[in-house]
């Protein structure tokens, strides 16, 4: 009967390791680098909202726009293969920021970029998750005063520390 009590807690306890449960991220991707908070909404999705530096650096090195610098807010729904949030995962998310030319504060004009990715959500540590993935985006901004405008696809990357809470 004890063996049999132990063994049942001991599977409760083992379940619970592996539920989605709240995490504070830190969102390290292409175009932004800031912290988030992610709810589970059942057992396989999660919603997200962070805050952010945003540049687009890159896309000069491909003529795909202007190096704008900005600051934002955005939100992300992700929806994991596996129970746990942890194995093969697919993201959506949509990103709203005040650009700039030359300075991520003081921004003169608005963006915004939306895109998915596809990854893998590693376990570092019973707490600590590592997400990396690859997808597309769509990035749109203008500004007026220096008439800087962009509009284009391209690749995104994700790459997300969590701290399961």
């Amino acid at each position: 009967m004890r063996v049999a009590l132990v063994a049942l807690l001991m599977m409760a306890s083992s379940a619970r390791a592996d539920e989605i449960r709240s995490q504070a991220q830190i969102d390290g991707g292409l175009s932004v680098i800031g912290p988030g908070y992610e709810i589970p909404l059942t057992d396989h999705l999660a919603a997200q909202a962070e805050v952010f530096v945003f540049g687009t650096y890159f896309l000069p090195w491909f003529d795909a726009g202007d190096d704008v610098k900005g600051f934002g807010g955005g939100t992300r729904a992700t929806y994991f293969g596996r129970e746990g949030g942890r194995g093969w995962y697919v993201t959506t998310y949509f990103r709203l920021v005040g650009v700039d030319k030359t300075s991520i504060v003081g921004a003169s004009g608005i963006g915004f970029a939306g895109g998915a990715f596809v990854g893998w959500a590693f376990g570092l540590s019973k707490n600590v998750d590592l997400r990396i993935g690859a997808g597309a985006q769509y990035i749109h901004f203008h500004i007026h005063d220096d008439d800087i405008s962009t509009s284009t696809p391209f690749v995104a990357l994700d790459a997300v520390v969590g701290y399961r809470l």
